[in-house]
């Protein structure tokens, strides 16, 4: 059943154009079984395209049938291919090639290759359908799709969607009023030059008879091969066309989804991109991209593997970028919280591998970005810290605040992001551009000391602890180390001074604090000092991947110093690490898993983190070596990209295309390239 209950996480491949004109149209597509189950589902489709607001979904899945009326059977995509490939046309260009194989009852088979772009010159998401059958019966495609419109679950039911035309095509425009956005879904056959659909429905999800039965029910369920046909609805709809095929054995269709802030501009892209055809749309896309990356710095090693996994990390960064700025986290939903959002954290890593690659006006994109969503009023959290000069915890595209927490790499690192785009550019203009945001943020850090010389409680990076977390103190410490320099720039030495006193002392009282004997694995770092809550392993207890940081990039922790070492040491332990592939998980028995339960594997941003550890230190003077050029590219997806976590054999398991992956490849990559790690905060 097409269903909104239905959250995969595990999308292959991230699409999206560079261009100003659809910067904002973002899509993925997902081949099953996904990570989280279906092991029954052996299909690849679009899923979950947003525009103009990139935690709102425009529509959630992107299917097509087919339906054969000698054997009266409708096969889906999703459901009932029998095997399927993703893949991309390049690793600088994100066209998407889909082929789901089929086989129907009399054993006969159809191959569907599909090929998908978003318009670089409109907001459009355009499908180049061919289909190849193997017998010579009567054959219909349908589309179908979920409209979703809306910010929450609790919204849905806002929308509606009805019939028009437009440019001598018929469309479906699907509108919701609260959000003030438009899709429009045409489409065409060249061959035939049919605009027209063979039937249309309009139905409400989830309804299974009556008069608002949903399109899925009538096309796929009752599977008869007619459309009852009705011309619009309103609520939480979906949408369901025809195309009749009679007994060709082969065909080719084009699909638009125009996007728009009116009725007018959603229905002028989806029509202007079916008038263009595809192979206009995929020379201006492929223009537009290689143009892009042209104009970055291009992958430093010269190995056909690393500048595949190079171009592809880089591209998807590109993806993933609002045209306000902001980069999100991730394009899923592992569940009803999605990565649809902005983390100042993950923009700092983000901007530390843009500035990595030579993509300066994209970092400094994202560092406007944080300097506009930084709050400058006087307000205090619901644990009463005064905010000024901080960041919530994240945000959407918009700058509207989403979670609240105090977390201090989401401080100390827009100053460190600040300082690093005037180490790339040596553009003094740069420090002026940015210095009231850090210098707000420093004082902010200042006044944060608990009274005894290091600073107060803070929500750990993982967002599952409060207490002194090793990562965030040592973002902290790197923060106004990077204020300092800043502030001898402008000629503020008294500020400067402030800065590195505090600086100073905190460090000093690092290990005291962070790093703990006799703790789970033996000596090592911890996740947080003093937490408030407990864990399958006490996080005052546990190794941490993420207090690898404190060594790369905050620079408070020596790689080769004793407690650095004991900890990267404990990484050797199964109880961390993935079993078949080493890979280090964020902490021993995490269970933040698709079953919630802790499990054999690990995450790559992890395991680059302590690579990076193991090389500087000679623990292993091959490990980013081996990150490079074995390890990573066997982790990823069927398009190539890095995902969150890895099982315990280096399989996908779970949130792939998860941006600081990528970002972890490009900056690992760079760094073997240069023979140091990129990117050191000031170490004073």
């Amino acid at each position: 059943m097409l269903t909104e209950d239905h959250l995969p996480s595990d999308k292959d491949a991230i699409l999206g154009a560079p261009t100003d004109e659809s910067g904002s149209i973002l899509a993925t597509v997902n081949q099953y079984p996904s990570s989280t189950g279906d092991e029954g589902w052996h299909g690849a489709l679009v899923e979950e395209p947003t525009a103009f607001r990139a935690d709102i979904l425009q529509f959630t899945d992107l299917h097509t049938l087919l339906w054969d009326a000698d054997l009266e059977q409708t096969l889906d995509v999703r459901n009932d291919a029998v095997d399927s490939d993703v893949d991309y046309a390049s690793s600088r260009v994100p066209e998407v090639r889909m082929q789901n194989r089929f086989e129907f009852a009399d054993d006969s088979t159809a191959e569907l290759d599909q090929h998908v772009l978003v318009s670089a010159e409109r907001p459009a998401l355009l499908v180049q359908s061919d289909v190849a059958f193997g017998n010579a019966n009567t054959h219909t495609a349908y589309t179908v799709l979920n409209s979703a419109i809306h910010s929450t679950e609790a919204d849905a039911g806002g929308e509606e969607a009805y019939l028009t035309t437009s440019e001598g095509y018929d469309c479906i425009v699907a509108h919701d009023e609260g959000c003030g956005l438009y899709f429009a879904l045409a489409q065409s056959r060249p061959e035939t030059d049919q605009t027209e659909f063979d039937g249309q429905r309009v139905g409400h999800v989830d309804t299974q008879e009556g008069p608002d039965k949903s399109a899925w029910t009538d096309i796929y369920e009752e599977n008869d091969g007619y459309i009852d046909a009705n011309d619009g609805n309103e609520g939480h709809v979906d949408v369901g066309v025809g195309l009749f095929l009679d007994d060709d054995e082969s065909a080719t269709w084009l699909t638009a989804v125009g996007f728009g802030e009116s009725e007018e501009d959603a229905l002028d892209a989806a029509t202007t991109a079916l008038d263009n055809g595809y192979d206009e749309e995929r020379e201006a896309f492929t223009d537009a991209w290689e143009s892009w990356h042209e104009s970055t710095d291009g992958s430093p090693v010269d190995d056909d593997t690393v500048t595949g996994m190079y171009e592809r990390s880089l591209t998807s960064m590109k993806c993933a970028q609002d045209p306000r700025g902001p980069m999100i986290a991730g394009a899923f939903e592992p569940n009803d919280q999605g990565y649809r959002y902005v983390w100042p954290r993950d923009q700092v890593i983000l901007i530390q591998a843009a500035l990595a690659a030579g993509a300066v006006d994209e970092a400094r994109a994202a560092l406007d970005w944080l300097d506009d969503a930084q709050i400058t009023d006087d307000v205090a959290d619901e644990r009463d810290i005064p905010r000024t000069g901080t960041w919530w915890q994240n945000y959407r595209t918009d700058g509207e605040s989403h979670w609240t927490e105090l977390q201090l790499d989401q401080v100390g690192g827009p100053i460190y992001a600040h300082w690093l785009l005037w180490q790339k550019t040596e553009d003094d203009d740069v420090v002026d551009a940015y210095y009231e945001m850090s210098e707000q943020a420093a004082e902010f850090l200042l006044d944060y000391d608990n009274g005894e010389g290091f600073p107060g409680k803070h929500q750990d990076p993982w967002e599952e602890v409060w207490g002194y977390s090793t990562e965030g103190v040592a973002a902290a410490i790197a923060g106004l180390r990077s204020m300092a320099a800043l502030a001898d720039e402008q000629g503020d030495d008294e500020f400067a001074d402030d800065c590195r006193e505090q600086a100073e002392t905190w460090a000093d009282n690092f290990d005291d604090y962070c790093f703990h004997e006799d703790a789970y694995l033996g000596d090592h770092y911890v996740t947080a000092d003093s937490p408030e809550r407990d864990d399958n392993v006490s996080p005052n207890e546990r190794p941490d991947a993420a207090t690898f940081m404190a060594y790369w990039p905050w620079n408070v922790a020596d790689a080769d110093s004793d407690e650095m070492q004991s900890t990267v040491a404990a990484g050797d332990d199964e109880a961390w690490s993935a079993e078949g592939a080493r890979c280090l998980a964020r902490y021993p028995e995490d269970n933040y898993t698709p079953s919630g339960s802790p499990e054999a594997g690990g995450w790559p941003l992890c395991e680059a983190y302590g690579d990076v550890v193991r090389w500087q230190s000679e623990h292993d003077a091959d490990a980013v070596e081996d990150y490079v050029f074995t390890d990573a590219p066997e982790w990823t997806t069927a398009a190539g990209l890095l995902p969150e976590q890895v099982d315990g054999e280096g399989d996908v398991r779970w949130n792939s295309n998860l941006q600081w992956s990528q970002a972890m490849y490009i900056l690992l990559a760079e760094s073997y390239a240069a023979d140091e790690p990129v990117g050191f905060a000031p170490d004073e």
